[in-house]
């Protein structure tokens, strides 16, 4: 063991001095790629983009995939790790907002990278490919096979079109995973999943007028709403903490309004902290209507089509993961980061839901998460990466898999 971290000391510090010398290209690399829009179900030119860079950069072979993600492979080793990191972003909104900087500029102002999906999640999709051209150029790539994905529709349909890619993909079989998403560099190994969950309340339509001829089903709904946001019974996950349910819309059904409603549906996030089944969050959600007849609960099913035309149906129900912090992944990770840094990384959870409630979650490969970046401008008008954040996280995935090949057995 110790002979081979020796091995591994080395090669990081290989990594730090090649990354620390191609700074300016890197630095122009995530300019460029923040410069193509790419708004979830329009990624298909920053898809090309990636395709091509991976290709410029030496990888031994690159996919696009039915579904639109595009993978690159480095090495042929027997360990195979998939990094995935989502190239679709939210809209750039009011351009107005966004303090001089344009969305799509890709400026770099005191160190800092501005632009729609700067900080989520093109920075950490720039990291991760560049991360293999670094382990190429190093000849590091020896032990194990890494594939770098850049997925598509995260932002909708969050692990449909990863798990659709390994579907389409059959050969691609991860023993580990690394989504690299905002993570203020701690290494993140859980987050709660989520659903949206729908509560169809029944009515009658009729004229505002003469109200008295229908059943109003909005005025139906309010105290369904009231008691949702009382609620508090969740248990309790000891790392994950409390679930969570919110209103988040209503719908009521109305061809005018001077109409009262005939159906109103009330969606609402739940936060899964204990993966609870479908069935158990529907059973929860009952008690808030079971005095009022006719109302129904369901989860929320979407039909989306890919930039490609690839279609998806997706229930969305999407589980909590965690893996223990003494798993040999979770590990080597931390073994990486204390040789590439010189001190232990903060080990932590994310708030927010990712592709991992499929990779992990549905499909129980073990994952990890880090990334650079303050996950709290994820969306915002100050959507910005510092360089320093995204050099730092680029020698943390080159060294990585050196650690998984050499120390996990």
């Amino acid at each position: 063991m110790e002979e081979k971290n020796v091995t591994c000391k080395a090669a990081v510090d290989q990594i730090a001095d090649y990354i620390a010398g191609n700074q300016k290209e890197i630095t122009q690399f995530l300019a460029d790629f923040i410069a193509i829009p790419s708004v979830t179900y329009q990624e298909g030119a920053a898809v090309s983009f990636l395709a091509d860079k991976m290709r410029e950069f030496g990888y031994d072979e690159v996919r696009v995939d039915p579904v639109g993600n595009v993978l690159g492979r480095v090495g042929s080793g027997p360990i195979t790790l998939l990094y995935d990191a989502h190239i679709d972003t939210v809209a750039p909104g009011d351009e107005s907002e966004w303090g001089g900087f344009a969305p799509f500029g890709g400026e770099v102002k005191d160190g800092v990278i501005h632009g729609r999906g700067a900080v989520d999640d093109k920075g950490c999709l720039a990291g991760i490919a560049y991360a293999g051209k670094a382990i190429k150029a190093l000849g590091l790539d020896k032990g194990f096979t890494l594939w770098v994905s850049g997925s598509i529709s995260e932002e909708d349909v969050e692990g449909s079109c990863v798990e659709a890619m390994l579907k389409e993909m059959p050969d691609i079989k991860p023993a580990y995973v690394l989504v690299a998403e905002s993570s203020e560099g701690r290494i993140v190994r859980g987050h709660k999943g989520r659903a949206l969950l729908r509560i169809t309340v029944p009515g009658k339509a009729a004229h505002a007028s003469a109200a008295w001829r229908g059943d109003n089903a909005l005025v139906k709904a309010l105290p369904i709403m009231q008691r949702i946001h009382e609620y508090q019974a969740f248990e309790e996950d000891e790392f994950l903490g409390k679930g969570t349910i919110e209103v988040t819309h209503v719908n009521p059904k109305t061809p005018s309004l001077n109409t009262i409603p005939g159906e109103a549906v009330i969606t609402c996030d739940r936060r899964i902290s204990r993966s609870e089944s479908i069935e158990e969050l529907l059973q929860e959600a009952r008690q808030f209507f079971a005095d009022i007849p006719g109302v129904k609960a369901d989860i929320d099913t979407e039909e989306v089509t890919t930039y490609t035309g690839y279609n998806i149906k997706c229930v969305d129900y999407f589980p909590s993961w965690v893996m223990p912090e003494e798993h040999p992944f979770i590990q080597a990770g931390i073994r990486a980061y204390e040789d590439s840094f010189g001190e232990a990384p903060t080990v932590g959870r994310w708030d927010f839901s990712t592709n991992a409630t499929s990779l992990c979650g549905r499909q129980g490969i073990p994952a990890m998460g880090f990334g650079p970046g303050d996950g709290a401008l994820c969306h915002s008008y100050n959507d910005s990466l510092p360089v320093a954040d995204l050099l730092k996280a680029i020698r943390f995935y080159a060294a990585l898999p050196l650690y998984v090949s050499k120390i996990i057995k």
